[in-house]
């Protein structure tokens, strides 16, 4: 099979397309990757063939609505995805030609669309729970958090909150619609039945992490995280293991590839709160300028793949990115979360009811809170014994088959979602 990953945002977004790029050229198919221009380099040094999609997200306007919580939503579809639709599409429409399947992330809207042009199936990527739109299962949204507290009322809150998604995205969506309407193609329900597939909708995360539900697409195959795969630079590698063998196992303090702009005097923060607790730490701090602590108790890094310290970590301070929490529940490590927006703070939820760790609120972060909380993650040893239980748990290998074989039966059924007798997969 040709098939093409589509996806835009950050890295976060990106690197699960890579890691399904590279299962499916395992299988022997065809993978294209279609991403904003500015990942080119990076495909291109996995030897996945690359197609540019437009909108190329600036890293400035992209960190300015990161750090929006309550706007950054409305902000990332208003400004940024709807007006580029037809770039998007005219993009896509050209990386699609003789493709046999079509795989999409969450901001590629015109994905019905190209499919219906080209006459191919597709299918969505859903990285997080949050995703799935499901009143049965509520999440916690960052432009409206006191919406998941009413969820003891039953679902009518969660439905009365997504009309009224219904209605704001309808108002900013107008080049996307005006392109359905040209095309009669699409319901103009944008966020809850256009962007889902009737081919295959892959629930890219563990029954754990987030449970199938009633009210999911009728096409869902749930199958597990896709772990991408990297290296550190021989350089970094060495540091690691000299560090990790001079002393107790350290606390890891990362923020990924995005919030990491937004640190401000986090990473000081860290380091004392590390140093307060008895503890040594690894900080993954992106250009932020290095704290005031010894060498010995501290080893500050630009970035390092999280699966060569997760495993070797005492414990994990992160910001709640969906790859952040499958790296950490798959390395068996207590968890701190310190979301900032978008699916993160649903994602520390779902962490703390896991039992693998606790929250603590972005705006309630420093030097006494830290390790307040820290401490208590480090002292519970209920919080360790359950991250090893989830860890044994998620077997990466099977999930992806489980997802290159949900792909694979696009090719077979178009149109009818995937075979409820796929390998390892649950509908």
């Amino acid at each position: 099979m040709r098939v093409v990953l589509a996806t835009l945002g950050s890295f976060g977004d990106l690197y699960p397309m890579l890691a399904i790029g590279q299962a499916l050229r395992a299988r022997g198919h065809e993978p294209i990757i279609a991403a904003p221009p500015v990942y080119a380099p990076r495909v291109a040094a996995l030897g996945l063939a690359f197609h540019p999609l437009r909108p190329d997200f600036p890293p400035d306007v992209l960190m300015e609505i990161f750090g929006d919580p309550v706007h950054g939503g409305r902000r990332l579809l208003l400004d940024l995805v709807f007006p580029h639709v037809r770039e998007t599409y005219e993009d896509l429409l050209n990386a699609t030609e003789g493709a046999d399947a079509l795989v999409v992330g969450e901001l590629v809207h015109v994905a019905r669309l190209v499919a219906a042009r080209r006459g191919i199936p597709w299918a969505n990527a859903m990285l997080a729970p949050a995703t799935m739109m499901s009143a049965l299962d509520p999440s916690i949204y960052s432009w409206f958090p006191a919406g998941f507290h009413l969820r003891h009322l039953g679902t009518w809150p969660q439905k009365l909150m997504f009309r009224l998604m219904r209605r704001q995205t309808t108002r900013w969506a107008g080049p996307l619609l005006a392109l359905q309407r040209e095309m009669g193609v699409g319901t103009g329900d944008i966020i809850f039945a256009d962007k889902f597939s009737p081919d295959l909708v892959l629930a890219l995360f563990p029954r754990a992490f987030g449970a199938p539900q009633r009210d999911w697409p009728a096409a869902a195959v749930q199958t597990g995280f896709p772990f991408f795969a990297q290296e550190a630079s021989p350089e970094t590698a060495a540091r690691i293991d000299a560090f990790l063998a001079a002393g107790t196992p350290p606390v890891v303090f990362t923020l990924g590839t995005t919030a990491v702009h937004l640190a401000h005097d986090f990473y000081q923060i860290a380091a004392e709160t590390a140093g307060a607790l008895g503890r040594r730490a690894i900080l993954l701090m992106g250009k932020n300028p290095p704290p005031d602590a010894p060498a010995d108790q501290v080893l500050a890094l630009d970035y390092a793949p999280h699966s060569l310290l997760f495993p070797h970590a005492a414990a994990i301070v992160q910001h709640g990115g969906v790859g952040g929490c499958a790296e950490a529940l798959r390395a068996g490590v207590p968890v701190l979360t310190i979301p900032f927006a978008f699916d993160q703070p649903d994602n520390a939820m779902r962490m703390r009811r896991i039992g693998v760790g606790a929250e603590l609120p972005l705006k309630k972060v420093n030097w006494a809170t830290l390790e307040q909380s820290l401490r208590a993650v480090l002292d519970n040893p209920a919080f360790a014994a359950r991250a090893k239980a989830v860890a044994r748990e998620i077997d990466p290998e099977r999930d992806m088959a489980a997802t290159v074989a949900a792909i694979e039966a696009l090719q077979v059924s178009p149109a009818q979602g995937s075979s409820a007798t796929l390998p390892h997969a649950e509908r």
